[in-house]
């Protein structure tokens, strides 16, 4: 009997298993919608639905750059507890993940994701995610990933910092690649993770969140009471702070506060040549879940 996408669907709203576990499920009994059910539960894999509903606000967050240093995966994957985030099988599933986004082709998509094979064991995510919320109980799921590639003179860099709670993806070129390089990389992912910049340099700041910080600190000026010709002066002052801020280039060098991190660069030249920042991912666990429990608060 042809498995069809329809019938794959329809198991899976049942019982909330993967699609590559119910596909499996209804060919090994011949289609058969409630042997499908059945075998995922004498599996393991149909505990997942009753688990559907907890929040997974603990984990990690995996990273990995392919031998090249060409490509690089990131992957927040959670759980329920702390104390599962800290198994070896779950850590493990997690690195595995993040390390087939730096040697596969182009991800669409979580269910895409899950479809992969695994880079060590061969079978695909959603198999090995399911079985290990069947062996420790708690749900385990993919929040978010991401990936860069580099092309030309620039390389990706990661940075875990201590606990795997917070990680960056960094790409940066180089005209002078080897060591020197990298351990500039390394420190300007430091950077990104302890100043949580929301861009490179003030070009690339996304225009919604410019058009927000003008609007702001046009308010601000307003507020002093100042004639409205030099409102427009005040304001830019307002936002010369926010690019300090929120500008990875515009920051306080986190080892010197006398430079920018645009000036520290520049004072390399002697070591890696012209050097820069192309772009950067920058994940801490769960802040997307804790950004939208203080919306709902206020």
């Amino acid at each position: 009997m042809e498995i069809t996408a329809k019938m794959v669907k329809e198991l899976r709203d049942k019982t909330s298993a993967g699609m590559m576990d119910c596909k499996k499920a209804l060919t090994e009994t011949g289609g058969d919608m409630e042997k499908a059910r059945d075998w995922l539960r004498e599996h393991g894999l149909a505990t997942v639905s009753k688990r559907s509903g907890r929040v997974a606000r603990e984990g990690l967050i995996a990273t990995a750059v392919s031998e090249d240093g060409k490509k690089g995966g990131i992957v927040e994957f959670n759980t329920e507890t702390d104390f599962v985030a800290k198994l070896d099988s779950f850590r493990g599933i997690a690195f595995n993940i993040a390390a087939a986004l730096a040697r596969g082709g182009p991800c669409t998509g979580v269910d895409d994701l899950l479809g992969r094979e695994c880079p060590v064991s061969g079978r695909v995510f959603s198999e090995i995610i399911n079985e290990n919320t069947a062996t420790t109980g708690e749900k385990s799921e993919i929040r978010r990933f991401a990936v860069i590639e580099a092309e030309g003179d620039s390389f990706v860099h990661a940075y875990n910092h201590a606990g795997d709670k917070l990680s960056v993806l960094l790409l940066a070129e180089a005209e002078k690649p080897g060591p020197a390089a990298v351990e500039a990389a390394h420190t300007l992912a430091m950077q990104v993770a302890a100043s949580s910049p929301v861009a490179v340099s003030r070009e690339d700041v996304p225009p919604d969140v410019l058009a927000r910080e003008r609007k702001v600190a046009m308010e601000i000026a307003r507020q002093t009471g100042k004639p409205e010709k030099i409102l427009e002066k005040i304001a830019e002052g307002q936002l010369a702070k926010f690019y300090k801020a929120a500008v990875l280039l515009d920051q306080e060098y986190i080892r010197d506060p006398a430079l920018t991190v645009g000036k520290w660069l520049g004072s390399l030249k002697g070591e890696t040549g012209r050097m820069s920042v192309r772009a950067f991912v920058r994940y801490q666990l769960a802040e997307e879940l804790e950004q939208a429990d203080s919306a709902q608060a206020q």
